[in-house]
């Protein structure tokens, strides 16, 4: 019966610490790497680029957080165009990783109990507490890691943007490109 128990959680273990370390990457699960910017101008109908995207006001962008200096460029004919630059913040989302630190504790510790090669009580204990330091450490990490370098981590400012566009003389807007 022992050897029995001793399989299951040899099994059990990996199977815990994966499902654990899948669930990394808080603000990736909450709200992507993806942001939606809404743009409205005074008057409507103008045109809003940000990279490859283009809208016609008023509209959406869904753009990349992880992108470090977007603009957004405003345009219409009749009308001085604008430029409005999004500060790219870190989201108060990534910090809900820290919870992955008792599941990684637990899935730690008991990776190590079922590794323990019954070396008594001392033996097992010690395996068990190193697994928990590792997967207390591992599990957050692995969280953070993933929404830094997917840019989940961060988010944009503002997420929506008011602009009112200036009419330009017609002998001022014949001469812009």
């Amino acid at each position: 019966m022992r050897f029995l128990d001793r399989r299951v959680r040899i099994f059990q273990a990996p199977a815990l610490l994966a499902l654990s370390l899948a669930a990394g990457g808080c603000a990736s699960i909450l709200h992507g790497t993806r942001q939606k910017v809404e743009v409205f101008t005074d008057p409507p109908g103008a045109t809003a680029t940000a990279g490859d995207q283009q809208v016609t006001t008023p509209g959406v962008l869904k753009l990349p957080r992880k992108v470090k200096n977007t603009t957004i460029r405003i345009e219409k004919e009749g009308f001085a165009p604008k430029t409005i630059p999004l500060d790219r913040r870190t989201s108060g989302v990534v910090w809900l990783n820290f919870v992955g630190i008792p599941v990684g504790v637990y899935s730690g510790a008991y990776a190590g109990a079922a590794s323990s090669n019954d070396n008594g009580w001392f033996g097992s204990l010690e395996n068990v507490g190193k697994g928990a330091i590792v997967g207390g450490a591992a599990f957050p990490g692995i969280g953070f890691w993933t929404d830094f370098q997917t840019g989940a981590a961060y988010r944009l400012d503002p997420a929506r943007v008011i602009v009112r566009l200036e009419p330009v003389s017609a002998s001022a807007s014949k001469q812009q490109p």
